[in-house]
């Protein structure tokens, strides 16, 4: 089979690999519009429950992948002048540029062809289609295939209301992925922050409209917002700056999350992967997670069912309902955000439990498995 992966992503590279590894047969090409060496995320999150799935489908690059990743068991909040733990949560992280390396390094150790900076205009996708026999579209949230072929995917795209930024530091968050709360002179703003190796993390810095507004946020240059961030959170910074990678961004690089679903995932020979078929908001951290287990689960069935349009079938089916699911969580993850200023008068016990649980995938009884002690003081 002759495939075309648009996209280099995680969604992309690992599909392409998943597919060699069935069989070595296939033709594959990734075409990627970005250099090798380009990414313009900080790290990403995994579960215990993804790494396993990785090694199941390839063990040499989850081993290589393992070796670079942070890991933490903790949960921490900073509230009100209070930071609370919590434990027994089991999450990791690796930064996106690593990643990325290394599933470029197993795909030629494979025989894919990697061809970089090739930007793949909408009008060349019909070209592609009858040059390959499967186009994989995984070109990212602002997807150029779903667009394209829009009355074919018919995609619902909901921009969520809150304001962010992703920004990194070399401040160390090492012992707990971190939630911290400050409230400004124009409103609450509050950080994501996670280790993704040894001397970087990941630091979303969110705040609502009316707050990012009050700032003047969307006026600014990236180093100035980055200023007014770094005064916000100066007492938890060390004395560390805050980092961009999107200086090809013009503006401060503020944006509103936008959820996407699509009522199809595939058209013809193409199918959608990753974030150009489904979003999760980045607060419940399974958009990698998503992309790479959809890339597994897409190559077993091309291998598994008799023809591509059944393949295609049971994928949409089979992953629809975990996408789904975990859209679910991270809707009311994203609306306990939007709402957060309801919860901040709460005593720090009493917040803390209420953000634990508020995707609704951790429940009083899950909180009592994992931490039976903090819940008890609690």
């Amino acid at each position: 089979m002759r495939i075309a992966c648009l996209g280099g992503g995680p969604a992309g590279l690992y599909f392409a690999i998943s597919m060699k590894l069935h069989d070595p047969a296939h033709e594959i090409v990734v075409l990627e519009r970005n250099r090798p060496d380009d990414t313009f995320g900080w790290g990403v999150v995994l579960s215990d429950e993804t790494l396993d799935n990785l090694a199941a489908n390839d063990a040499v690059s989850a081993a290589r992948i393992r070796e670079h990743f942070a890991y933490w068991d903790d949960i921490a909040v900073v509230h009100d002048g209070v930071r609370t733990v919590s434990t027994g949560h089991g999450f990791c992280g690796i930064g996106r540029h690593r990643l990325l390396l290394l599933l470029q390094e197993r795909a030629r150790e494979l025989g894919i062809e990697l061809r970089f900076e090739s930007d793949i205009p909408d009008t060349a996708i019909d070209e592609l289609r009858r040059e390959f026999d499967l186009v994989l579209a995984a070109d990212g949230l602002n997807s150029r295939t779903r667009q394209r072929y829009a009355e074919h995917f018919q995609p619902d795209i909901d921009v969520r209301a809150c304001k962010f930024v992703w920004l990194g530091t070399h401040q160390t968050f090492d012992d707990a992925f971190t939630f911290i709360f400050e409230k400004t002179e124009y409103g609450w703003v509050w950080a994501h922050a996670y280790q993704f190796d040894a001397d970087t993390a990941t630091f979303i810095v969110e705040c609502s409209e009316a707050t990012w507004q009050a700032f003047g946020f969307g006026e600014m240059s990236q180093q100035e917002s980055i200023a007014v961030c770094e005064r916000i959170f100066a007492r938890h910074l060390g004395g560390h700056a805050l980092m961009t990678n999107a200086n090809h961004i013009r503006g401060s690089a503020w944006i509103n999350f936008p959820r996407v679903l699509c009522a199809r995932w595939s058209h013809d020979n193409v199918v959608l992967m990753g974030d150009a078929a489904a979003t999760a908001h980045f607060s419940i951290g399974s958009g990698t997670k998503l992309a790479l287990e959809s890339a597994i689960a897409l190559a077993e069935y091309l291998h598994r069912e008799p023809d591509m349009a059944s393949a295609f079938a049971r994928y949409e089916e089979e992953r629809r309902t975990e996408v789904l699911r975990l859209q679910s969580a991270a809707r009311n993850s994203t609306e306990w955000f939007e709402q957060v200023e309801r919860y901040l008068d709460l005593d720090p016990v009493q917040f803390n439990y209420s953000l634990l649980t508020r995707s609704q995938r951790i429940s009083h009884e899950n909180l009592r498995l994992r931490d039976p002690e903090w819940l008890g003081s609690a």
